[in-house]
């Protein structure tokens, strides 16, 4: 049965193989067939130039099909029929732009230097992560020279054991003492 859609449909270029739905074959007309294998084949073209394949339901989590249209075969996959939620909000890859990072930079505007600023762990700890890694420039917002900087006032301070390496410490919380 598949290879009479193909042979049909194999003359035009750049058409891709597709499948009708479950009424889709039938005609306009209720009572009328198609007499032969050329009909046949204008209605499956005339399908295809119809751009929507599915029909609003809002109270299903399906997207269900429209009557009368042909649709692809990668159309019938679970993740293209299935209505989906908006992907969450990432931040952006890359950091800010040079003006929106020198208004968001506090050394920038303070005009302090943060590789001076090495032996002041209150200063760098908003900048490692929780497993002791320092934050990008699209978490942090900093101008591209204070980032590298800041980088580097990191390093220096975990080498001189201001820091904790692998972890990131809160110094202004005093350590729990067991009861037991």
């Amino acid at each position: 049965m598949f290879a009479s859609f193909r042979s049909i449909a194999r003359p035009k270029l750049g058409l891709r193989p597709t499948f009708a739905a479950l009424s889709s074959s039938a005609p306009s007309t209720p009572n009328s067939k198609p007499s032969g294998l050329k009909e046949l084949g204008e209605i499956i073209l005339e399908g295809e130039s119809g751009t929507t394949t599915y029909s609003a339901n809002p109270d299903s989590p399906y997207r269900s099909f429209v009557h009368n249209q042909f649709i692809q075969p990668h159309r019938l996959t679970y993740d293209s029929v299935l209505k989906q939620r908006s992907p969450p909000i990432t931040r952006p890859q890359v950091g800010p732009s040079r003006r929106e990072a020198q208004y968001r930079d506090p050394f920038y505007r303070l005009s302090v230097d943060p590789l001076k600023q090495a032996m002041n762990p209150a200063m760098l700890i908003p900048f490692v992560s929780e497993m002791g890694k320092v934050y990008g420039r699209n978490v942090t917002g900093l101008t591209k020279k204070n980032q590298r900087r800041v980088g580097k006032a990191i390093r220096r301070a975990k080498m001189m054991g201001i820091l904790p390496i692998l972890s990131k410490r809160n110094i202004f919380q005093p350590p729990k003492q067991n009861l037991l």
